[in-house]
């Protein structure tokens, strides 16, 4: 998912404060006021989504997120489903590993599957500051910045971390490079979904001009800060949106 043009805020006290909308601003307050201290993440919970491209619907995503508050342990699968399935057939399985600290989660390890093969890894070595990456048969070793994520564990970070800042930079990885990129918090939305409509957070990368890849979240203060809502935006525009249907949830 480089990020940082600050957009719509401008450098002059009145200005700035008519660039932001209300919306923005209540969002902010809502972010300060919706820490993980707030309401804890339970000991498992496990997310199904419903994916489509527009009206199409194409698959479904299973997350499965456990952890006993020092620890943590994270894995995505999604996958094609009926008519799209017979047509193409992807199963991806993601899984993150790793320690929970008072910045959020710390990755130390990921894995990517593609229709059950290993086709990129990451392990993390926060002490050195180097990250190994794997990409099928090539390996390199890379510096490892502070705040990075997995593709994995980025999104549920906001669970354990919260959101502080309208924009802030982060590092991620899918195994393949480490980069940079910008977020900032778009405001607060009402979504539709299978468990009626829902009060969400979204968080959106910024997009540098050229780049047409983007990536969007939205989150429930509701159900501690987890991802109801996430959309990926391919080069050509296609979009793939996953949609809560279930959530379940256990103190294990």
């Amino acid at each position: 998912m480089s990020i940082l043009d600050r957009g719509p805020y401008v450098r002059s006290g009145l200005g700035f404060l008519s660039a932001v909308s209300l919306n923005n601003l209540l969002c902010i307050l809502l972010v300060l006021f919706t820490s993980p201290g707030f309401a804890a993440v339970p000991g498992r919970v496990e997310i199904t989504f419903r994916v489509s491209i527009g009206p199409l619907s194409v698959g479904e995503g299973r997350d499965v997120l456990q952890h006993n508050g020092k620890t943590y342990d994270l894995v995505s699968e999604s996958k094609t489903t009926g008519l799209t399935a017979l047509l193409y057939h992807l199963n991806i399985t993601r899984r993150s590993s790793g320690r929970i600290t008072a910045d959020g989660l710390r990755p130390d390890s990921f894995t990517e599957l593609r229709n059950g093969k290993p086709k990129r890894s990451a392990r993390f070595d926060w002490d050195r500051r180097t990250a190994l990456l794997i990409d099928e048969h090539s390996e390199q070793t890379v510096p490892l910045p502070e705040n990075t994520w997995d593709q994995g564990s980025f999104v549920y970070n906001f669970a354990f971390a919260g959101l502080s800042k309208p924009i802030f930079l982060i590092y991620l990885t899918d195994g393949r490079r480490i980069q940079e990129y910008e977020y900032t918090v778009v405001g607060t939305e009402m979504i539709e979904t299978k468990l009626g409509r829902i009060e969400t957070i979204h968080v959106k990368k910024v997009q540098p001009p050229g780049d047409k890849r983007g990536f969007d979240a939205w989150v429930s203060p509701a159900h501690q800060n987890l991802p109801v809502r996430m959309r990926i935006t391919e080069k050509d525009g296609t979009a793939f949106d996953s949609v809560i249907a279930k959530i379940d949830y256990s103190d294990q």
